[in-house]
């Protein structure tokens, strides 16, 4: 398997954060808090899903935007009460082949 990285031709002004990306969020709740802390991430701009899950973790949600967009995203999640931990994949503009 072949991994291959898409190029992109990038100005000065825009650089990569120009580009719209997507990130997952793996959160972990206090027991019992579950649908509102999805309620509130539901709320923050840039969450474009959000699902309480069984597992390791309690909520799963996918982010776009920009990388400072999401960045802004990420830490709203992280200050959120009863959120205990959180676990962050950003996605890159790749293809296997």
């Amino acid at each position: 398997m072949i991994l291959k990285a898409k190029a992109h031709s990038i100005g000065m002004a825009g650089g990569l954060a120009a580009f719209k990306k997507r990130a997952y969020v793996l959160v972990t709740v206090r027991p019992g808090y579950e649908a509102s802390v999805v309620s509130e991430i539901e709320r923050i701009p840039n969450v474009k899903l959000s699902d309480f899950v069984h597992g390791e973790y309690d909520v799963v949600c996918v982010l776009e935007g920009s990388y400072e967009e999401i960045d802004k995203a990420v830490l709203a999640i992280r200050k959120l009460p009863n959120v205990m931990k959180t676990i962050t994949l950003t996605a890159f503009d790749t293809h296997l082949e």
